[in-house]
């Protein structure tokens, strides 16, 4: 099983989650990943990567492969490396 990976090099705090279309045993739970912060999730192929602020008032996100790290800028900068 490979793994996703996201960085939060924003300067502020966000909620992530990763989809589980690869992982029925994954969890698609919003999880708090604190600015300059990053954490992985176990996955098996193509996934979506969301993102959403404290007050859920602004949301973005992404399609990607496995074994890719997506680095979150801001709303309107996500980037796959």
């Amino acid at each position: 099983m490979g793994s996703m990976i996201v960085h939060n090099k924003s300067n502020c705090a966000v909620s992530c989650f990763v989809s589980k279309w690869t992982n029925d045993s994954g969890s698609e739970s919003w999880y708090p990943l604190a600015a300059g912060c990053r954490d992985s999730w176990n996955r098996n192929g193509w996934e979506t990567v969301g993102f959403k602020n404290e007050n859920d008032t602004k949301r973005a996100g992404i399609y990607v492969p496995i074994n890719s790290t997506v680095v979150f800028y801001s709303f309107d900068n996500i980037k796959v490396e």
